[in-house]
């Protein structure tokens, strides 16, 4: 095997009392060929003191800060770190997971002897320390029709699990979406396996990620966290460059309709009327009476809580 350099790109807010774990675990790889390029989203805690410690200690660490003209969240961190990146190999983090010591060894060993793009392992979720162990993030992550099984969530794997050729991903028009908050590693995903859906499956816990309250999976803004599911699932279905066959299209259809009747139902005014004029008002499959429907139902939902008459008459002409 080889020994090509391995680029860690982890990014960070406000994670001092945390982070210090993901790095030690970084710390611990026996596969000693790496880079750790941390780009801090504008934490006001102990971060940059913590990180100064750690790269003085090792100079294979790196601190960054987000510049100031990119959009503020970890996707654009995450894009961030990889154009600083150096490595043959890429693997994004988070800032409260931890590594298992041979995650590198094993990924970096596996994709040197195949000609596959990127390689998935396993992973595991713990509460407080990895030794409490809750269970696997998702008993399956791979199938027989990776595309549509990924997308439905019938299989599935986080930020954490895959291990990278940088040479793929430089063929992205663009890598995490910056305009999401949620879903944004679905919706890459969803784009990468769209036209290459295979890869190395390493059927072993490599990672252990952190179950808390203040986890962007875990926490309790769902409002915002499933609009944004709205928004990534909207933009894989508006996205020319995807060719999406009729069984993947009828799923992100009835996804997209029925939340905008759910927004609409639930009295969401910002939603409701964001998920009407960037889906329903330009889907191609809605003719104008529908859209008529939708509009109608919308306005008398929001003025007098009734309009099912309306709304039960938005559907997909075919």
């Amino acid at each position: 095997m080889n020994n090509p350099l391995v680029s860690i790109i982890i990014p960070t807010y406000n994670r001092a009392h945390l982070i210090g774990e993901t790095l030690d675990s970084v710390l611990a790889q026996t596969y000693t060929n790496w880079e750790c390029i941390v780009v801090d989203d504008g934490s006001t805690d102990g971060t940059e003191k913590l990180l100064a410690a750690y790269c003085e200690k090792d100079s294979r660490f790196q601190y960054h800060h987000r510049p100031n003209n990119r959009p503020k969240g970890a996707n654009a961190c995450r894009n961030y770190g990889f154009e600083l990146s150096k490595g043959e190999y890429v693997n994004w983090f988070d800032d409260d997971d931890v590594m298992h010591k041979n995650k590198l060894f094993i990924q970096v060993k596996a994709l040197e002897n195949s000609d596959y793009n990127f390689s998935v392992c396993q992973t595991l979720v713990f509460e407080n320390t990895v030794e409490n162990i809750v269970g696997l993030r998702s008993e399956n992550i791979y199938s027989e029709d990776i595309f549509f099984d990924y997308l439905t969530q019938k299989i599935s794997w986080l930020t954490q699990a895959p291990l990278w050729k940088k040479s793929f991903l430089q063929t992205f028009d663009y890598l995490f979406d910056e305009g999401l908050q949620a879903a944004q590693e679905w919706e890459f995903h969803c784009r990468v396996l769209s036209y290459c859906n295979d890869y190395v499956v390493i059927n072993e816990p490599l990672v252990y990620i952190r179950q808390h309250q203040n986890s962007v999976t875990y926490n309790g803004d769902e409002k915002n966290r499933m609009w944004h599911y709205f928004l990534a699932r909207n933009k894989l279905y508006k996205n020319d460059k995807i060719n999406l066959n009729v069984e993947v299209s009828e799923f992100l259809q009835n996804y997209l309709l029925k939340n905008f009747k759910n927004y609409v139902r639930s009295y969401c005014l910002k939603e409701t009327l964001k998920s009407f004029y960037l889906y329903v008002l330009v889907e191609k499959k809605f003719n104008i009476k529908v859209k008529f429907y939708a509009s109608i139902g919308m306005i008398s939902y929001l003025m007098t809580h009734k309009g099912h008459v309306f709304l039960k008459k938005v559907k997909y002409t075919r």
